[in-house]
């Protein structure tokens, strides 16, 4: 396999505080054939010194060259490539460092699949190395096509995750002179490489600086963009599919700069200013008419999708005062809307649901319901109650009051000890000549949930079935988004809603469960969104359960029988297996919004947990999802934090680490 020579060019520009660790994550890795151009671009501090000494120490595997004047990166680069004789070239930010096995990873499935270009992943950390965000995807590759993929991310253009076969990157050098000089260069190598290829085997750690250029203040120098986009779709002009990669690229590279940088920036005359030096370049790329740009902003929230909707469409009038007035009055609206809802929060009762409900009432929802149209897609609702004749009549309320169809009530019984069969009788009788509706009664208590959610599995009929439980309650419009989302992408297996708690009385006391289920802190679920399962559970699901209620969820009909024979082995966690066995067999969708009420009393089984027993359950189930993804180090740092947190807080003796 080392056959294949790299070289790494290393641009180095007063980096003396980790220039070091830098160049020595490129000498550890586990690829040996590699030798290192490291390029001192005129560095006022001890940047110089310090890659000579690393190249005195590495005699052979590091050649440091110092321009006579400072070129800037981009050139830089470029001479870092001139000098370079070997079959591949690599870069690495000076400021930066590369996993052990970076380069092996990557030649290594440059190999396997005869590719030009390897691409992978990117972690963004702080100076100190702590995780700033998520995993970033140098690209998607559940994506059918892949160099679509490579272009449709945030990351598309960074020269750093990448390795590229020289004859190819030699074609489209940097652009120098300007920032975002690698637009320019990366993308049309990417595109006219003959195959390029993803691993996620290894990661490129990029250092967040304070100081850095993408975290100084915006300045004229950021418009350079325009230029690095023009000569990028210069380059690409002659492959069969521009047009949609031109949209890509202006979505990500220009339509991206306005909406987080131009229409943010603070300060009505130097927003002006900026405002009509973008509509003077925005001539040559029109990004008003990106379908891409449009797409992106479609899960932001309404205030927010308000502002950069107006304002992209007011760059047809070519007038900045027009659109920095527009931007004015959505930055006024965005002041006072929550000052209004904060009023009519505390106007309005804290009571959710609607009290003192009748069969008589469930019969006036039921004619309601009965009058809706058939839709595309059928919503089989099943009902499973123990002992909860209190909620019965509240809960099947919420359900008649959706403003979307349902297909069919099943409602079930697990040997109630109170009056509920009595209840459900009169309800079955009641409105039955308005709803499909059957009650199922067992004749001994089944001990366990997911017994029964198997049973209204194997009786629903609908496309889609929603266990809503008997205790719980919900918004009248939860069916309706969760729909919605479904409309768009029929490979859905779990759409689910964010759910508040409420007490016995129905007042909530926890508005949403984000901050319970977003343990990393990713902001995840700050947003609509719709994911592929596996993705979702690679990223997210793998830690803890993130749906906090299977009320709040409706999941696509199927035979999971081995799903919930799995799931009968816990006691407090096996929602988990089922959410996680169910949504890796296709996409999980999320609506941002309290649409269900979960409701805690005595009664509940998380409320008498055995915390010994339920860790050990988490632990057995990360095992298990060991079987559906690939279980990697940073997953087991992960599992590690979370054993240690729960012991703490439980109170638990201290266990050997995993």
């Amino acid at each position: 396999m080392e056959n294949k020579k790299i070289t790494v060019i290393v641009p180095c520009y007063n980096v003396e505080k980790y220039v070091k660790k830098s160049i020595e994550s490129i000498l550890n890795q586990t690829y040996k054939n590699i030798e290192i151009i490291a390029i001192d671009d005129c560095s006022t501090d001890k940047t110089f010194e310090i890659i000579k000494e690393i190249e005195k120490e590495n005699e052979g595997k590091v050649k440091v060259i110092k321009n006579e004047k400072n070129l800037g990166l981009a050139a830089t680069r470029n001479k870092g490539i001139m000098e370079a004789k070997t079959d591949f070239i690599g870069f690495i930010d000076s400021d930066d460092y590369i996993d052990e096995n970076y380069y092996e990873a990557l030649i290594d499935e440059i190999e396997k699949e005869n590719a030009e270009v390897a691409i992978t992943n990117i972690l963004i950390v702080d100076e100190d190395g702590k995780e700033m965000s998520e995993l970033q995807k140098g690209i998607n590759p559940n994506q059918e096509d892949i160099k679509l993929a490579s272009i449709d991310n945030g990351l598309c253009a960074s020269a750093c995750n990448k390795l590229f076969k020289k004859s190819l990157i030699e074609d489209y050098l940097f652009l120098e002179g300007k920032i975002n000089e690698d637009v320019a260069s990366v993308i049309p190598s990417v595109l006219h490489a003959k195959k390029i290829a993803y691993t996620d085997k290894c990661k490129y750690y990029y250092v967040q600086r304070n100081t850095s250029i993408q975290n100084s203040d915006f300045s004229i120098k950021r418009f350079d963009m325009f230029d690095s986009v023009k000569v990028c779709l210069d380059r690409i002009n002659d492959l069969k599919d521009f047009e949609k990669y031109k949209d890509i690229i202006i979505c990500h590279q220009v339509f991206m700069l306005y909406i987080y940088k131009i229409i943010k920036i603070k300060g009505f005359f130097k927003r002006q200013k900026f405002l009509k030096l973008f509509i003077k370049k925005n001539k040559m790329l029109g990004i008003e008419n990106s379908k891409k740009g449009r797409e992106c902003i479609g899960a932001f929230p309404r205030l927010e999708k308000l502002r950069v909707l107006g304002s992209v469409k007011l760059l047809r009038t070519k007038s900045p005062l027009l659109i920095n007035l527009y931007l004015v009055c959505v930055n006024i609206m965005g002041k006072v809307i929550p000052v209004l809802r904060k009023i009519k929060s505390k106007l309005k009762t804290k009571n959710v649901i609607r009290k003192n409900l009748t069969i008589d009432d469930l019969e006036k929802v039921a004619r309601k319901q009965a009058r809706l149209k058939d839709k595309d897609i059928k919503v089989s609702v099943v009902v499973p109650n123990y002992n909860y004749e209190d909620y019965l009549v509240q809960r099947i309320y919420s359900i008649l009051n959706q403003k979307e169809k349902i297909n069919e009530l099943i409602i079930l019984d697990d040997c109630s000890k109170d009056n509920s069969r009595e209840l459900i009788d009169n309800i079955t009788e009641k409105l039955s000549k308005y709803i499909d509706i059957k009650k199922v009664y067992n004749t001994e208590n089944s001990g366990i949930a997911f017994k029964q959610w198997k049973k209204g599995f194997d009786l629903a009929k609908g496309d889609y079935v929603w266990i809503a439980e008997a205790d719980d309650y919900c918004d009248k419009r939860l069916l309706k988004v969760l729909l919605n989302k479904i409309r768009k992408n029929n490979n859905i297996r779990i759409a689910y809603v964010d759910t508040a708690f409420i007490n016995k009385q129905g007042e909530i006391f926890l508005k949403t469960i984000k901050p319970e289920i977003d343990l990393r802190k990713t902001g995840h679920w700050d947003k609509d969104f719709i994911n592929n399962g596996k993705n979702e559970l690679d990223n997210y699901t793998f830690l803890n359960c993130t749906i906090a209620n299977v009320s709040s969820c409706i999941i696509k009909k199927d035979n999971y029988d081995d799903i919930f024979e799995k799931a009968t082995k816990y006691r407090q966690a096996g929602d988990w297996v089922v959410y996680a066995n169910v949504m890796i067999k296709g996409d999980i969708a999320y609506v941002n919004k309290p649409y269900n009420y979960y409701r805690v009393h005595g009664e509940n089984i998380t409320s008498n947990m055995k915390k010994q027993k339920h860790l050990e359950e988490i632990k057995s189930i990360h095992k298990e999802i060991g079987d559906l993804i690939e279980i990697k180090d940073w997953h087991k740092e992960e599992f590690q934090k979370r054993y240690d947190f729960l012991k703490r807080v439980w109170g638990l003796e201290k266990e050997n680490n995993i």
